[in-house]
């Protein structure tokens, strides 16, 4: 049995789509490491909002991470890369 044509959900073609968006992740205004409290031009960041330092990180290395791939977020748990895979 066919199903009738205008009962199918409408579809876009390539020319009514428009140009195509590019997905980018939204940089925050400001970089404030939660340890050690200063304004910094680059953080770790987490989705829920906590940035870290790279040179608090480095203290803290040994329990934010166990691979040296991940590190894990200390407020909400989260699995986060550092970016070198």
């Amino acid at each position: 049995m066919k199903k009738d044509a205008q009962t199918l959900p409408p579809t876009a073609s390539a020319e009514t789509r428009g140009p195509a968006k590019r997905l980018r992740r939204r940089r925050p205004e400001r970089y404030v490491c939660a340890v050690c409290g200063e304004e910094l031009p680059f953080c770790w960041t987490c989705p829920c909002g906590f940035m870290i330092c790279s040179d608090c990180m480095e203290e803290n290395f040994w329990g934010m991470t166990c691979n040296g791939i991940t590190w894990t977020c200390p407020d909400c748990g989260a699995i986060r890369g550092f970016g070198n895979q």
